[in-house]
């Protein structure tokens, strides 16, 4: 199996089409799966693995792949759309509550229940290291649902301070959770 990836990277580097061509089949369908699963739309996929194959005879020469092949394929489709709906996404006020499952998230993709685990588990973490008055007006909001009006007379603050709170919360976990934002928006119901 490492010889053959070694063959294939070896023949791609030097421009052969016909290793290029053994590459495409032998992993265009994985790589279409992985897409449609995070895309949900059999057309993007298919545009964003013929990116992700454009982009591999393009920078061919210069390729330096350090993991197997196919990690690196795999890694790199899931960028691809991680990028793709980062550039597509309208920025709205993350709503933590109503967790809705991943449309990967079914018992023939176990990796989505990992990856949402995964991502609960961090979101949880990052509401907790919130400085305390700010996690508790954020949790009263977003988990508990409660109104503005009913936080700031719960408790004993103005409703512009509960507001402030909201935001400040908001704010420092866009920055903590950047890297996941896509994944939140796949996992949280944001609209």
């Amino acid at each position: 199996m490492k010889n053959a990836e070694e063959y294939l990277l070896k023949g791609l580097k030097e421009g052969r089409e016909s290793a290029f061509r053994e590459l495409f089949d032998k992993y265009y369908h994985r790589l279409f799966c992985i897409a449609r699963q995070y895309l949900q739309d059999d057309f993007t996929a298919e545009t964003i693995v013929g990116d992700l194959f454009y982009h591999l005879w393009e920078t061919r020469k210069s390729l330096c792949i350090q993991t197997s092949l196919n990690a690196y394929l795999v890694r790199s489709i899931r960028n691809y759309c991680f990028n793709y709906l980062q550039k597509n996404y309208v920025k709205k006020e993350v709503n933590l509550q109503g967790v809705s499952p991943l449309f990967f998230v079914t018992d023939e993709y176990p990796l989505g229940v990992l990856l949402e685990k995964e991502l609960v588990e961090k979101v949880r973490d990052e509401i907790e290291k919130l400085p305390a008055e700010t996690r508790r007006v954020f949790i009263l909001s977003r988990i508990e649902e409660l109104t503005n009006p009913e936080i700031a007379e719960r408790i004993g603050i103005s409703v512009n301070t509960v507001k402030y709170h909201i935001k400040q919360a908001l704010s420092l976990l866009r920055i903590s959770l950047k890297d996941y934002m896509v994944m939140i928006v796949c996992v949280f119901d944001f609209f």
